[in-house]
């Protein structure tokens, strides 16, 4: 550590969140690492523009670009970080952005920290691959390559309580300790003030993340439609937001295989902008998140954020993470895969009516926000850090 200041790299592929909730958690992170009044945050991205510049600036983030390597696909450039760039610790994502670390932890002498985002061996029960690979082996080389990163990493950190779970039953064999990080309320989002107009004929319901054709029985879009479906009534309508550019139609019409009638449906592609995110959640009247696993659940926390009341399956991190500490979530999460339990749970937060639904949302919003803070949890994070690098 130079100048008593302690030097942060974070591995991305982005500053924004084209790419998922991955990247998301990658640039919270930073921002309220780059709080701490001892700690320098570096954004070690393949690629950037000015705007990113200017927005994790303002953050006091600095984003640097890695050395170009010809041959190399760009996210691997990061592997090369500049030689003069000072790390003290290297912070890596999974498989895909913790591999280089290693690399980076020689080349810098650094520490390593790795953040591990998802149990593959979980998800690849429940995902479909176009090229006809079978799922369940290519989960297990996934598994198998995030345990291995985690067992020579200098420290593991899991995004919430089911992964803390799930990598420490792993770990524990080899005496590693796996820190809980569990995600706060984003800031961004929690400033929106959601209306409360007269009840409207139109219940609007949001269902939103990444629409890849091989996540689609996992986030459980089948369970919502056919959910929605299922309410007989066409007042109810499921606005879908996550669709990629150019599978908007093909993902419309397995939403309408459920029995969804198809002026019940909405299809958006997905959003990478919070300004977007946050108009998108300010027209609905509820969110619904019905995966069938799920690691952590952030789109979840994302309505949550808002104020805007959802519903979150149990098996998710997010869903742990609500029932463990705050018995008053209970209502908002359903115990199920049946597309009936949904109807129902659905059908139930409308009859509260959307301003007792919205205050009931804020309450836990509240009181989650006071159970899991980014501040406190990164200072402890912070303090794992100093005690990496003084040898202590």
């Amino acid at each position: 550590m130079s100048n008593s200041k302690l030097h942060v790299t974070l591995l991305a592929d982005e500053w924004k969140s084209s790419k998922g909730g991955l990247s998301t958690i990658n640039r919270e992170l930073a921002i309220h690492l780059a709080k701490h009044p001892n700690v320098s945050v570096t954004f070690l991205v393949p690629k950037c523009t000015e705007d990113d510049k200017n927005a994790s600036s303002s953050c006091n983030v600095r984003i640097v670009k890695a050395r170009e390597r010809y041959g190399f696909d760009p996210v691997d450039w990061l592997s090369f970080p500049p030689n003069d760039l000072p790390i003290d610790i290297v912070i890596g994502h999974g498989v895909k952005l913790g591999k280089h670390a290693q690399i980076i932890r020689e080349s810098h002498r650094c520490k390593w920290v790795q953040v591990v985002h998802t149990a593959p061996e979980q998800l690849s029960m429940l995902k479909t691959y176009s090229d006809c690979e079978n799922a369940i082996s290519r989960g297990d080389r996934k598994q198998w390559n995030e345990i291995q990163l985690c067992k020579i990493a200098d420290l593991v950190v899991a995004v919430g309580p089911r992964l803390w779970e799930f990598y420490s039953r792993y770990l524990r064999r080899f005496k590693i300790d796996v820190f809980n990080l569990t995600p706060g309320i984003f800031s961004e989002l929690s400033s929106l003030e959601l209306s409360i107009p007269v009840e409207g004929e139109m219940f609007n319901i949001l269902l939103f993340g990444r629409g890849d054709s091989e996540d689609f029985a996992l986030k459980g879009f089948d369970i919502a439609a056919k959910a929605v479906a299922q309410l007989n009534d066409t007042s109810y309508q499921l606005v879908f937001v996550g669709a990629t550019s150019g599978n908007e139609k093909e993902l419309a019409d397995k939403l309408l295989e459920g029995g969804l009638r198809r002026k019940q449906l909405i299809v958006k592609e997905y959003l990478e902008d919070w300004e977007d995110l946050a108009t998108v959640l300010s027209a609905a009247d509820l969110a619904i998140i019905p995966s069938r696993s799920e690691g952590f659940g952030l789109t979840a926390l994302e309505a949550l954020s808002v104020g805007l009341p959802f519903l979150v399956t149990q098996t998710s991190g997010f869903g742990k993470a609500l029932q463990g500490a705050l018995p008053q979530s209970t209502p908002w999460i359903v115990d199920s895969e049946e597309s009936d339990k949904w109807a129902e749970a659905i059908k139930s937060v409308r009859k509260k009516g959307r301003k007792a639904a919205i205050a009931e949302c804020q309450t836990l919003r509240e009181s989650y926000g006071k159970k899991y803070i980014w501040e406190s949890q990164c200072n402890a994070l912070v303090e794992k850090m100093v005690s990496l690098v003084s040898g202590e």
